[in-house]
C-alpha cells in the first residue's frame, strides 16, 4: 500500500478488542487499527480520523451495531463495514447486509479469512498483472530482489497464491493443495497469468524448502509427466499360435515372439 490505512474495530467487549488487536500486529505494516467501544464512539472517531474500513460488533450499548450500520450508510457509503457477532442467524445476516454490510463473520472468527477479507478491501486497487515472463522466471525475480509480495496465479478455471516474505517463499495454496504440492501444480499450468499485490496475505510460514529447490524438483516433475505422455502406445497381438507381435503405431515398428505355456 502506498498510504497507511486505519481499520477501526467496534466491540464493547475489550477482551475482543485486545485479541483482535494482537492478531492483527503482524499486519502493522499494511494496516493500523484503532478501536472504539460502541457505535456512538464509532461515529465520533469516524469524524476526526479518516477511517478506511470498519469491523463492528452487534450488540453493543448507547448504539448497537444496527444503529451503527444504518448510520454509516447514510453518512459513510463508501467506507466498506464488516459485522461479527456471536449470536449467527440467517434473519441476522439478511438485515445486516440490507444496512449496507460488505462482509457477515460470526464468532470464533476465523483469522486467516477476515483478514483476506481486509486485504481485498482495502487493496482492490493495488493489483498488477505481469505479462511476458514465466512463472519460474519471475518467482526467481522475486528471490533477487527480495520481495514481498501475494502473486495470484490464474489459467483457464484454476486459481492458486503464492506468498513471499523477502524473496522466500513461505506459503502457497491452490483448490486443495497446500505449500510445495501447490507450488508444483502451478509451475505445470501452461498460459498462467499472474497478478501481484505488494504485501504478503499470509505471514505464517507453512514452507521452509529454499525457492532453487523447489523449482528444480518441479522442473524434474514436468520432465517425468511428458516423457510417461510421449511414449508411444504399443499394441499387442496374439493369434492362435501363441505368436505375438508388438506394434508401435508411433514408428512403425514391429517385434514378434513365440509364447511358451508351462508344462
Amino acid at each position: 500500500m502506498t498510504n497507511m490505512k486505519t481499520v477501526l474495530l467496534v466491540d464493547d467487549d475489550n477482551v475482543t478488542l485486545n485479541i483482535l488487536s494482537r492478531l492483527f500486529q503482524p499486519h502493522a505494516d499494511n494496516f493500523q487499527v484503532v478501536t472504539a467501544t460502541n457505535g456512538k464512539e464509532a461515529v465520533d472517531t469516524i469524524k476526526k480520523d479518516k477511517i478506511d474500513l470498519v469491523i463492528t460488533d452487534l450488540q453493543m450499548p448507547v448504539m448497537d451495531g444496527f444503529e451503527f450500520l444504518a448510520h454509516m450508510s447514510d453518512n459513510h457509503p463508501s467506507i466498506p463495514v464488516f459485522v461479527m457477532t456471536t449470536f449467527g442467524a440467517s434473519d441476522v445476516e439478511k438485515r445486516v447486509i440490507e444496512l449496507g454490510a460488505s462482509k457477515y463473520f460470526e464468532k470464533p472468527i476465523n483469522l486467516d479469512n477476515i483478514i483476506e477479507c481486509i486485504f481485498e478491501e482495502l487493496d482492490a486497487d493495488t493489483k498488477s498483472q505481469i505479462w511476458g515472463i514465466s512463472l519460474p522466471a519471475f518467482m526467481q525475480m522475486l528471490d533477487t530482489e527480495g520481495k514481498t509480495c501475494t502473486l495470484t496465479v490464474k489459467s483457464d478455471d484454476k486459481v492458486g497464491r503464492l506468498y513471499f516474505i523477502k524473496g522466500r517463499i513461505n506459503a502457497a495454496e491452490t483448490g486443495e493443495l497446500k505449500k510445495e504440492e501447490a507450488v508444483y501444480d502451478m509451475l505445470a499450468w501452461e498460459n498462467a497469468v499472474i497478478e501481484i499485490e505488494n504485501f504478503n496475505k499470509k505471514k505464517k510460514t507453512e514452507i521452509e524448502t529454499p525457492l532453487m529447490n523447489i523449482l528444480m524438483e518441479g522442473l524434474r516433475l514436468q520432465d517425468e509427466k511428458t516423457y510417461y505422455e510421449d511414449l508411444p502406445e504399443v499394441k499387442v497381438l496374439i493369434d492362435k499360435d501363441n505368436i505375438t507381435t508388438l506394434s508401435c503405431p508411433k514408428c512403425g515398428h514391429s517385434y514378434t515372439a513365440i509364447l511358451k505355456r508351462k508344462k
